[in-house]
């Protein structure tokens, strides 16, 4: 758990051969790109063979040193391979690297993007498990969800069973796009502490995240026709400091009142995180980024890709068609929201592509009268089906459902139609190419992981308006989104071309997104809708930029630049409270008891053992040394689809019910049992001296007490 310096050196050491290996290799295919773009290829490339190679050979040998050898291999025999190639080709490639002052000015967005990089990393070092007087500490945005993702780390990494299966439900498959997870595995298999390996992959996810988003929104801007500077910079600054109206609910008693200060104190009661009034579109730092690994490292695999997929339309290089699809087919057990969310968007792009194919000559726009109604004719009609399920009759699931698949089935429609019509040669050169590439390497992950996964009545079903409890369509927009919501109607109503042609896709995922659930929590499909605003944000900031201060004849510079402060200014105070609040907060996740538990466990036991402890999130046996457990929480499992509760039950049996507990503990397989403050604090243990009595004691201490099923 806690490494030594020498592991930590050789799993750093590891992951950064990987990144190497990737620049390479990037460097030689991408020759024609600048070098910055290049280098953050390539940091994806490392990234994501240190995902995939292990696992590939992890499926034949299981999670082992072989494996990761022959990983390592790999990966420098494809980085030498692309460079003698690249060289042979066209000679060595001439690196430039711009001066300190040219690279702030020429990407202005630098001045945003390294604070909140380190806003990041010294949030993530305070969160992530440090070592406080013998306990581990976290923070608010991870005090769930990190439990069950070192869980994830460590047993892959211990138990070494490939396909990972959980650590808190043994014998099943684990159905959760785990190569989020797994590249940490193979640092804390080198010998790195938790810690180390946990943190020190996020850290390039960031910048790959941050910088794939701002390359995407430049080249974007760029294929628009117009500047990107400052229009790059506020689309960051409204996608990664998102939020709405929240605030108005801390401050109607001032900013000195305890109303207001309860936002750094209160646990999840942030003007972007709170439920009681229906506040539900969490900011993308502190609730996506920080606490969610697989969406973390999918946007760090996506968001590249979208960059890439803009270049490639821009040039249609069919080069970077076939780069983008052998990211996107990898994408499947990284992070299948990101997978999902780029398959309708692609699908949009290409539907574009098409419908241009048909109608090469560019039409006029809708008149403003008519696009202004069929606004609102949309608007009114998702009104009235909110309306609808606020009443005492509302819509079933299953027909909301097939509301959304009509939806579905009639852009296919479209889709089908315009590829008939507007069918070219150069169309499957490239989107052919990219869709049959990921076919090839999706369809296996599908049918061999999610879909399986993903029955039961909990996945895909219908529900209207997603995470929206209480408020009608409208109002809850514009109280969750705030002003980029006002500013998204008015873009649709009065924007350009071209800046309706980069959303129209969007629309489609926001859509979908609005009548299908693709998961058990609902809250999730904002990983979808995360996906569609990024792209509103790019055109709201071109939109704010450039086309509001065209209808004003006089002083536009003017208007832009009050347009633009005021916009910023609105959208980015929730998340910056919101920031504040995590930043300073703090909670013990793991007290000393259960820490010197778990080094006595990782060093005392076999990787293989079974334990019986309480089903509690933060469970140190479960999260900190790989072992199994009878049953986990219910708060991660259920939310997974699977059925826990049989486990759940005869757990409680074990402790509660002397007649039945030697049955139930050699049908689970149970090695120990954990007797401490959280299982006596869930179970009523009717005959506890007798218990200590009838199983050898290997551990007491700190009111926690182990013992031996022989």
């Amino acid at each position: 758990m806690f490494g030594s310096i020498t592991g930590n050196i050789a799993g750093i050491s590891y992951f950064l051969l990987f990144q190497i290996a990737g620049i390479l290799v990037s460097l030689a295919v991408l020759r024609r790109e600048r070098t910055g773009f290049a280098l953050l290829m390539g940091s994806v490339t490392g990234s994501f063979a240190l995902q995939w190679f292990p696992a590939l050979y992890a499926f034949i040998t299981g999670f082992t040193m072989g494996a990761h050898l022959l990983a390592l291999i790999s990966i420098i025999g494809l980085a030498a391979a692309a460079c003698i190639l690249s060289r042979k080709k066209s000679g060595p490639r001439h690196i430039r690297i711009s001066g300190v002052h040219s690279l702030f000015m020429n990407d202005p967005v630098l001045f945003l993007l390294l604070p909140l990089f380190l806003y990041m990393v010294i949030t993530l070092n305070h969160h992530t498990i440090p070592y406080v007087d013998g306990a581990m500490h976290s923070g608010q945005a991870v005090f769930g969800d990190m439990n069950m993702h070192l869980g994830f780390v460590t047993s892959i990494a211990r138990q070494q069973t490939f396909p990972p299966e959980y650590s808190i439900l043994p014998g099943t498959q684990l159905a959760y796009p785990f190569l989020s997870d797994s590249i940490s595995s193979s640092l804390y298999l080198m010998g790195a502490s938790l810690r180390t390996a946990y943190l020190f992959p996020m850290y390039f996810a960031l910048l790959q995240v941050f910088f794939g988003m701002y390359c995407t929104a430049k080249y974007s801007l760029r294929q628009m026709g117009r500047t990107y500077r400052g229009k790059s910079m506020t689309a960051f600054a409204l996608f990664f400091l998102n939020g709405g109206f929240g605030f108005y609910y801390f401050i109607t008693k001032g900013f000195h009142s305890e109303n207001f200060t309860r936002i750094f104190s209160a646990f999840y009661e942030t003007p972007t995180n709170y439920t009681a009034c229906n506040i539900q579109w969490h900011n993308v730092l502190c609730d996506m980024l920080i606490p969610q690994r697989a969406t973390l490292f999918g946007w760090a695999v996506l968001f590249p890709v979208l960059a890439l997929l803009v270049k490639a339309g821009q040039k249609k290089k069919q080069g970077y068609f076939i780069i983008a699809g052998i990211f996107s087919g990898g994408l499947v057990l990284i992070h299948t929201h990101s997978f999902l969310a780029l398959g309708v968007l692609c699908a949009g792009f290409l539907a574009q592509d098409l419908y241009d194919g048909y109608h090469p000559v560019e039409r006029k726009r809708w008149p403003l009268a008519a696009r202004a109604a069929t606004v609102a004719a949309f608007l009114l009609s998702m009104s009235l089906i909110r309306m609808k399920q606020q009443s005492d009759a509302p819509l079933s699931a299953g027909t909301v459902l097939a509301a959304g698949i009509i939806i579905i089935c009639c852009f296919i429609f479209f889709l089908l139609y315009h590829m008939i019509k507007g069918y070219s040669r150069k169309i499957l050169l490239t989107w052919g190419f990219f869709l049959g590439i990921v076919l090839i390497l999706a369809l296996p992950q599908l049918i061999g992981f999610t879909f399986r996964q993903a029955q039961g009545s909990q996945f895909l079903r219908g529900s209207f308006n997603w995470a929206n409890v209480s408020d009608g369509y409208i109002w809850f927009y514009i109280k969750n989104l705030g002003i980029t919501f006002i500013l998204a109607i008015l873009l649709l109503v009065h924007g350009t071309r071209k800046e309706l042609r980069l959303v129209l896709p969007a629309c489609l995922l926001w859509l979908i997104s609005e009548f299908i659930l693709f998961q058990p929590n609902s809250y999730d499909n904002n990983k979808l809708l995360l996906i569609a605003y990024l792209f509103f944000c790019i055109g709201i900031a071109d939109f704010i930029w450039d086309t509001i201060p065209s209808l004003v004849r006089e002083s536009p510079r003017q208007m832009r630049f009050l347009t633009v402060t005021a916009v910023t200014a609105l959208s980015t105070l929730a998340a910056l409270l919101t920031m504040g609040r995590e930043y300073v907060s703090d909670y013990e996740l793991y007290s000393s008891p259960y820490v010197s538990l778990a080094e006595w466990i990782e060093e005392n036991t076999e990787p293989s053992d079974t334990f019986l402890t309480a089903t509690n999130h933060n469970n140190a046996v479960a999260s900190l040394t790989g072992r199994n457990i009878v049953c986990g929480s219910g708060t991660f499992l259920y939310f997974h689809g699977t059925d826990y509760r049989q486990n759940e039950t005869d757990t409680a049996l074990i402790y509660e019910d002397p007649s039945r507990r030697d049955h139930l503990l050699k049908q689970y397989g149970v090695d120990y049992i954990v007797i401490g403050p959280n299982e006596l604090g869930t179970y009523a243990i009717p005959d506890y001296d007798s218990m200590i009595a009838a199983y050898p004691v290997v551990y007491s201490k700190d009111e926690i007490v182990l013992l031996a099923v022989t």
